[in-house]
């Protein structure tokens, strides 16, 4: 996606390994699952730049994005600053974070944009107050390692959808307000797309963008997709490039182990028409095909999930009800409570 990963390892001595065999595939099993309330018209929500900063312009862009959903955004103390190609110090991003948590007039958390930096305070975050203080944290891209982590520690069920900075088309505001505002469950229906692979799944879902999910790999918030169905959705990123990511992540983690694999649609990620070399070139319908055909699991391409203009909300720990046949992707149960 055009940027370099800082990818951050745990080192865990062979000790720690096995007196806590499970740490590099937790799960929320012992921790069990929240919901939070619902948002409401008129809600105040938190607004927190965790991973890049934004130019003025977009920032307040992305409040008013904000308000056309009916909710009423209020800024963290350091949400527009900038450092570097960060959206303020590690400090002032996690410091933002547990702010927009531990404040009770504050009903839910947007994300401005994504971008780079969630990796680098992942490992910081009092995760225990966000247990204490369960909200609505919505945001994709680069919050990806945000959203699953937060629901991994915590069992906070998170929403991957629309930042502050996204394209907020008629059908991204109101699948949000269904989800999110109306406690409705989730129905998705692609609107294009093809089936890589036949079958019906059921299992939580969980996931988010592809090249994040590779960078947590050898982590403590390595994502466990064993019996799960796993969402992925990539951009800017060439047909060789998703090969090795989606190569590590059946070669090293639980992605083989799936229940279904639900791929977003890859904005930017194919090869270019006027490339001299078009004819020979592996195509991404024929990358994705030859990784995940072989699995003996459904696999579908083409929801509207990731950096699309319609940009579906997916709840992160709900039970999904996935059809690769007919490119169907249901929830049984509400993600908020109502």
């Amino acid at each position: 996606m055009h940027r370099r990963k800082f990818i951050e390892k745990s080192v865990l001595s062979l000790g720690a390994i096995t007196m806590l065999p499970d740490l590099l595939h937790a799960d929320t099993a012992a921790i069990g699952r929240t919901k939070a309330s619902r948002l409401q018209v008129g809600d105040q929500v938190g607004v927190i730049t965790p991973g890049s900063a934004l130019s003025q312009e977009d920032f307040v862009n992305a409040l008013d994005n904000i308000r056309s959903l009916g909710l009423e955004p209020i800024p963290a103390r350091y949400a527009n600053q900038k450092y570097g190609f960060l959206g303020g110090t590690d400090f002032q991003r996690l410091s933002d974070l547990h702010e927009v948590f531990q404040n009770d007039q504050i009903k839910g958390v947007f994300c401005a944009r994504g971008g780079y930096g969630t990796g680098r305070i992942i490992n910081h975050i009092d995760y225990s107050l966000i247990r204490k203080n369960p909200k609505v944290l919505i945001g994709f891209s680069d919050i990806t390692a945000l959203l699953n982590a937060i629901y991994q520690q915590t069992g906070l069920i998170a929403f991957h959808g629309p930042v502050g900075a996204s394209e907020f088309t008629d059908f991204t505001k109101s699948n949000f307000q269904n989800i999110v505002m109306n406690g409705d469950e989730l129905s998705l229906k692609a609107a294009e797309g093809y089936t890589i692979k036949s079958g019906l799944a059921k299992g939580k879902l969980v996931g988010g963008n592809l090249s994040l999910i590779a960078s947590l790999v050898g982590t403590k918030y390595e994502i466990n997709f064993r019996n799960k169905i796993a969402f992925i959705e990539e951009v800017g990123e060439s047909p060789y490039r998703i090969d090795r990511m989606l190569t590590q992540l059946l070669d090293s983690g639980s992605l083989k182990y799936a229940r279904g694999i639900a791929f977003g649609e890859f904005a930017d990620c194919d090869v270019d028409l006027d490339d001299p070399d078009y004819p020979t070139k592996f195509k991404l319908k024929q990358v994705l095909t030859d990784r995940c055909s072989g699995l003996n699991i459904p696999v579908y391409y083409g929801f509207q999930i990731g950096h699309i203009s319609d940009n579906a909300t997916i709840p992160i720990g709900i039970t999904g009800l996935f059809d690769a046949d007919k490119g169907e992707l249901k929830t049984t149960d509400a993600a908020v409570r109502v």
